[in-house]
C-alpha cells in the first residue's frame, strides 16, 4: 500500500508516520514532503492525523510483519527520489530510525499486555550517538559504537545493561522504584541522578554529575561504594584494579556535544578513543611517540584538526591511507 487509502486512524497506527510527527529527522521529512507533493488530495487527512497525534501523544502498537515490509517498501520509494550521492546515507539512517520505532513500539505493546519484563535493545554505529527516552521517561544518550538493553518489570524495577558508553539522566519516581545499570564490572544502583558510564578497555568507568549512586563491585572482596558529584570511579574485574578520584565531569561528557576532550592523554590513548568511537585505526610507528602527551579538544566531525595539531607540535608525519586508516611517524629531518 502507498498510504492513499489510509484513514486518520490508520495513520495513527503507522510507525513511519508517528516517527515523522513525534521525532522527525531529515529523511522522514524528505519522505513525507515528497509524498504530500505527489498526493495533494490527501493532505487534509494527513494534517488531521498529525494534529490528533500531537494532542494525544505517540500511542504505540506492535507492527506486524506485513506492516514492516510495507514500511521498507516506502523507504525504498523515498530513497529513489533522492540524488544518487545521498542514497547510501539515507538508507542507513532510515534503517536506524525504523529499528528505533520498532523497538519502542514493541516495548510499549509488551508492557501493556505482559507481566514479565521484556529486554529492548539499542545499538549505535561508529560516529553516531542516539538519545533514548525509556518508558519511565528517564533519558539515555548512547555514545557511538555502543549497545544498551532495557528491562522494566511489572513491579516497576528498571534495569539497563550497557556495553560501550552512555550518559544517563534518571527520573526519580515517587515510589522509589529502583533503577540499576549493569556492566561486567559494576552494578550501579540509582535513585535520581545524572552520570556517565563507560565500559571501554576492559574496565567500567563511572563519572557522577549530580545526585548520588551506589556501586556494587563484582570483584571478590570488594566493598560497595557510594559516589558523590564530581567523582570518577574505575574498576575492572579482570585486573581487580580500583581507582577513585575527583574530576571535572564536563571533560568526560564532552562527547554529548560531539567533542573529545583530553588532558595530558598519551597519543596512544587518543588513538584508542578515536578507534572506539569513530572506527579510525591509527598506527603509531615508534613506542616513544605513543607516550607523548596531548591536551586539547577534537571535534568528532573533524578529526583532521587533531592530525594537523599533532603534526605541528610534535613534528611528525601523518600518512592517510584511507578514511579509516592512518599512520604516524617522526620526521627524519
Amino acid at each position: 500500500m502507498d498510504y492513499k487509502d489510509y484513514t486518520v486512524r490508520e495513520f495513527l497506527h503507522d510507525g513511519m508516520f508517528r516517527k515523522w510527527v513525534t521525532d522527525p529527522d531529515q529523511e522522514t521529512n524528505a519522505f513525507w514532503e515528497i509524498w504530500l507533493r505527489d498526493n495533494p488530495d490527501h493532505r487534509v487527512t494527513v494534517e488531521q492525523a498529525r494534529d490528533v497525534l500531537l494532542m494525544i501523544g505517540p500511542e504505540e502498537h506492535l507492527p506486524t510483519a506485513e506492516d514492516q515490509a510495507e514500511v521498507w517498501s516506502r523507504v525504498a520509494y523515498s530513497i529513489r527520489q533522492l540524488p544518487e550521492k545521498r542514497r547510501i546515507f539515507v538508507a542507513w539512517r532510515y534503517a536506524a530510525a525504523f529499528a528505533g520505532v520498532l523497538a519502542v513500539a514493541a516495548a510499549s505493546w509488551y508492557f501493556m499486555h505482559k507481566k514479565e519484563p521484556l529486554l529492548v535493545g539499542y545499538i549505535t554505529p561508529y560516529g553516531e550517538t542516539k538519545k533514548i527516552t525509556l518508558p519511565d521517561s528517564s533519558v539515555v544518550t548512547l555514545n557511538a559504537n555502543s549497545k544498551l538493553r532495557f528491562s522494566m518489570g511489572s513491579d516497576g524495577k528498571r534495569e539497563v545493561w550497557i556495553d560501550g558508553e552512555g550518559f544517563f539522566t534518571v527520573l526519580h519516581e515517587n515510589n522509589n522504584a529502583p533503577f540499576a545499570v549493569h556492566t561486567s564490572d559494576v552494578d550501579v544502583q540509582v535513585i535520581g541522578t545524572a552520570f556517565n558510564i563507560s565500559t571501554r578497555r576492559i574496565m567500567t568507568r563511572v563519572v557522577l554529575n549530580s545526585g548520588a549512586v551506589k556501586l556494587k563491585l563484582n570483584g571478590e572482596g570488594q566493598e560497595d561504594l557510594s559516589m558523590k558529584p564530581g567523582e570518577m570511579v574505575t574498576f575492572s574485574t579482570k585486573t581487580n584494579q580500583l581507582s577513585r578520584r575527583k574530576v571535572n565531569p564536563a571533560d568526560y561528557n564532552a562527547w554529548l556535544d560531539n567533542m573529545f576532550v583530553f588532558n595530558e592523554a598519551t597519543i596512544a590513548e587518543v588513538a584508542e578513543v578515536l578507534n572506539e568511537n569513530l572506527g579510525i585505526n591509527i598506527k603509531i610507528e615508534e613506542q616513544e611517540l605513543q607516550k607523548e602527551l596531548f591536551t586539547g579538544s577534537i571535534p568528532m566531525s573533524d578529526v583532521e584538526i587533531f592530525f594537523r595539531t599533532l603534526s605541528r607540535s610534535l613534528h611528525v608525519v601523518i600518512e592517510k591511507k584511507d578514511n579509516k586508516n592512518y599512520s604516524i611517524r617522526r620526521k627524519t629531518t
